[in-house]
Parts: structure tokens; C-alpha cells; sequence
């Protein structure tokens, strides 16, 4: 496959390339297309040319961002592939267990059980801090775009600051790694105050030597016990993942009930009105089906 990263002046390599698809067939993928939007208005025309024949194994792969201002006919004459991150803390963790943090992670810095305690707390405090998004203003004041990328440079912060207190005989500095998870990777998204100071609750808590305690407990006050898991294998990890509920409690977000109660009435009332929304519009009197049937 050919990729062309779209930006500036490289709308001439990218025609060049779907010309060579047209000739041979072979696939071409232009990433980050919403910095192309123009070419993107032609992309009708240039897909489907009345001059030559267009090889039937060509196909053509687009990335972009949402953008209001994209093609309308280029997204009807496309298949569409949206990605939505799983819901709930399991779906979360399990997502990450089976992508991001493979066997060779878990085993990258001595002593190996504290590692991979820290592992999975960082693991875990990523998979709350998506999921409160799910509360609106009860969770974040703004709608912060955390992603895996802020997950996993803070690990290899602490692969690196680990491999270096191990090297030298000292211990590791938790105002140090607090102060690079929460205040520059994930804190450099955030520009709430109260938000900043809930995020850094969430470090001061699970990023501290009691995680390397036996059967340590993330919140005593949550009805299910959610514990890092005794054990190193990566195959355990997602077995425990596995255990967790699949209904998430809202204490464990330090959130009471009624955070809960106002989410899933919102989130009924989202499926409703998009129901509603693609009801037939017509009355029954031209033959159709009436809004009601």
C-alpha cells in the first residue's frame, strides 16, 4: 500500500499516487485529510475518470478527522469506519491489555512486582478518567480529549525513572512521577482549575507506595473491590480484567448515585430522539407509512 500524509503541498504526490492505483491496482492510504479538504472536493472527479479505465483492485483509504466542512458526495460514495472507544471500565482495560501493554511490558523494569503494579494503576486511573467524561459537567468541567498517547508516554516516564532508581540503589520519587503523569501529560490537556485539582486527587491516591501492598483496594467505598491483580503473567492480567463488573459503580469515580441516575437518563434520552429523528417525515395520506406506524 502507498501512504501520502496529507499537508501542505501534497496534493501533487497524492494525485500522482491514486494515477499509479488507477494503472496497477495498488492501494493508496491519505491520512489526516481534513488538512486537504479542497483536494477532497475534486476527489469525485478524480475517482471515477471518463478518460481511462480504472483498475478493479485499486482502492482508495482516507483518514480524517470530523469536520463539517468535508465532502458531503465523497462521504455517500464511501464505506465509513468510525471509531468510538469502548464504554466501561472493562472494555476500557481489556481494549488496553490486548493493545498497548503486551508480555514484553510487563517485564521491561526491576523489580518486576512493583512495575507491573504501576502499570496496571496507570492502566486504571486512564480507563476512570475517559469514563467520567461519560457524567458531563459532573465529571469534567470540559470534555478533555485524553487519549492512550498521554497513557503511554507517562509509563515510559516511569520505565525510565525506575530503571535509573534501580540502577543507582535509591527509590523511586512518587512527587516526581505524580508531577509528570498528572500535572505534564495528562494535566497539559486540562485547563480547569477544579478539574486539575480532581485530576491530581486521583495521583495523590493511586500513585503512592500503598499499590504495592497485597490485595490493594483503588476505593473501599465502591460495592465491587477493584484490586490490582497478585500476579506478573500478562494472561492473568486480562483474566482479572475479565472479573471486574460490567456495570460500573459510580463510587469508584467518586461519584454518588445520582451522577449515575442523571447519565443513563441522558444517555435513554439520546437513543429516543435519534429514534425519533429517522422516523419517516411524510403524512399517511400520500400512501406511505405514517409517523406513527
Amino acid at each position: 500500500m502507498n501512504k501520502v500524509s496529507m499537508g501542505e503541498a501534497q496534493e501533487i504526490p497524492a494525485k500522482e499516487k491514486i494515477k499509479e492505483g488507477h494503472m496497477t491496482g495498488r492501494w493508496l492510504l491519505l491520512s489526516n485529510c481534513q488538512l486537504s479538504l479542497e483536494l477532497m472536493a475534486e476527489m469525485e472527479t478524480i475517482l471515477n475518470p471518463t478518460d481511462k479505465e480504472v483498475h478493479p483492485d485499486f482502492r482508495l483509504w482516507i483518514t480524517c478527522e470530523a469536520d463539517a466542512n468535508f465532502p458531503l458526495g465523497l462521504l455517500q460514495m464511501s464505506i465509513k469506519n468510525a471509531f468510538v472507544p469502548p464504554k466501561g471500565i472493562v472494555a476500557g482495560l481489556s481494549r488496553t491489555f490486548n493493545t498497548e501493554i503486551n508480555p514484553d511490558f510487563l517485564e521491561r523494569v526491576e523489580p518486576i512486582e512493583k512495575w507491573k503494579n504501576i502499570v496496571f494503576t496507570v492502566c486504571f486511573m486512564h480507563s476512570i478518567i475517559l469514563e467520567r467524561r461519560k457524567f458531563g459537567p459532573l465529571g469534567f468541567t470540559v470534555p478533555y480529549e485524553f487519549n492512550y498517547g498521554d497513557m503511554l508516554a507517562s509509563l515510559t516516564f516511569i520505565e525510565k525513572h525506575m530503571n535509573a532508581c534501580f540502577a543507582n540503589q535509591q527509590k523511586e520519587s512518587w512527587k516526581a512521577i505524580r508531577y509528570i503523569t498528572c500535572e505534564v501529560q495528562y494535566g497539559g490537556r486540562i485547563t480547569d482549575n477544579m478539574d486539575r485539582e480532581m485530576f491530581s486527587t486521583y495521583g495523590d491516591l493511586w500513585l503512592d507506595d500503598p499499590i504495592f501492598k497485597p490485595g490493594y483496594n483503588f476505593n473501599p467505598n465502591s460495592e465491587f473491590a477493584y484490586k490490582i491483580p497478585e500476579t506478573t503473567e500478562h494472561a492473568k492480567f486480562l483474566e482479572h480484567v475479565t472479573t471486574l463488573p460490567s456495570n460500573d459503580s459510580p463510587a469508584i469515580f467518586g461519584l454518588n448515585n445520582l451522577a449515575d441516575l442523571t447519565f443513563r437518563l441522558n444517555e435513554s434520552a439520546a437513543l429516543i430522539n435519534t429514534l425519533v429523528d429517522v422516523q419517516p417525515k411524510d403524512s399517511g395520506s400520500g400512501g406511505g407509512l405514517s409517523r406513527e406506524d
